[in-house]
């Protein structure tokens, strides 16, 4: 029997919505598993992946052993299209996947709100793994070990348009680069963006979405990372039709919204932005509803 996984790339922390919020998208990896008598053999993924550092194989270990599995050996297939390293929650497709995986041969691959508990533990935080899980639009909350997510309801029918850069951006780098204290001023800020962001999500207020994507605990600073960050935004925001961009979890995607009605929208941004979408892949995606979906083969 082989189990399979398919989970949606997320986008996290959407502007001022830092290790909160995120939402899944209709880009996708897809993992089949079966159980061997014994070795590990991994394909679909760079060669120095294929051993036990693999981070699907390593999240698969911590679920059987969460869930009481017992294996001897695992072959790993790994397909999809989620980018590397770019903000779209690679490793969260790998972490999610390796859990559900082992719960899968357990018959417990819908036990939502356990997988997501130990897949923050393996994260780290709940941001991108959550919207993996569940699909939609999350926030996500952490008291001690404990995480409460909860869907947000979208009113309107929008596009996510993902402007993925040929280069990657550590988590590890772009972490570094924050500050350790944030000033009152700017604190207040993001929380009043995030209410405002949320709540124009959820009437369709769509005026209130560009004041709510900005951001001032982490994007001024990670873009100084992202060759081109701060025109391809200056431009973003002079479009009338773009309700709001934001920089796509950690880094280097750039995200835009606008609504579905909105059919050239791709088209006119590429022109706008010319030349500093240079060797750039833009991707109109929509939200993931359903979160990962596992079957057996």
């Amino acid at each position: 029997m082989k189990v399979k996984v398919r989970v949606p790339a997320t986008s996290a922390n959407l502007g001022p919505g830092f290790d909160v919020a995120g939402l899944a998208v209709t880009l996708y990896n897809t993992f089949v598993f079966e159980l061997l008598d014994q070795g590990l053999e991994i394909t679909g993924c760079p060669q120095q992946f294929c051993n036990q550092d693999n981070l699907t194989y390593r999240a698969f270990v911590e679920g059987a052993k969460a869930c009481g599995l017992q294996f001897q050996g695992l072959r790993i297939e790994c397909s999809g299209d989620v980018p590397y390293t770019r903000g779209l929650g690679s490793s969260s497709t790998c972490i999610v996947a390796g859990i559900v995986g082992a719960y899968a041969f357990m018959d417990r691959s819908e036990d939502r709100q356990e997988i997501l508990e130990l897949a923050t533990q393996i994260e780290g935080h709940p941001d991108n793994v959550a919207p993996a899980i569940f699909g939609g639009l999350t926030v996500s909350v952490m008291n001690e070990e404990h995480v409460t997510t909860l869907n947000i309801p979208v009113k309107h029918d929008y596009r996510f348009v993902a402007f993925i850069p040929p280069f990657t951006l550590s988590t590890e780098k772009s972490r570094a680069v924050l500050p350790q204290q944030l000033p009152r001023q700017d604190a207040i800020a993001n929380v009043s963006h995030l209410a405002l962001m949320v709540a124009s999500l959820i009437n369709g207020y769509d005026d209130g979405l560009k004041l709510g994507f900005k951001d001032r605990l982490h994007q001024p600073y990670r873009g100084t990372l992202i060759q081109g960050y701060d025109e391809i935004m200056s431009v973003l925001e002079q479009d009338d039709h773009v309700l709001g961009c934001y920089l796509s979890g950690a880094g280097p995607t750039i995200m835009a919204l606008i609504r579905e009605s909105d059919k050239k929208g791709v088209v006119r941004m590429k022109e706008e932005l010319g030349d500093l979408l240079k060797d750039w892949q833009v991707e109109k995606l929509e939200l993931d509803m359903r979160g990962y979906t596992c079957d057996y083969e």
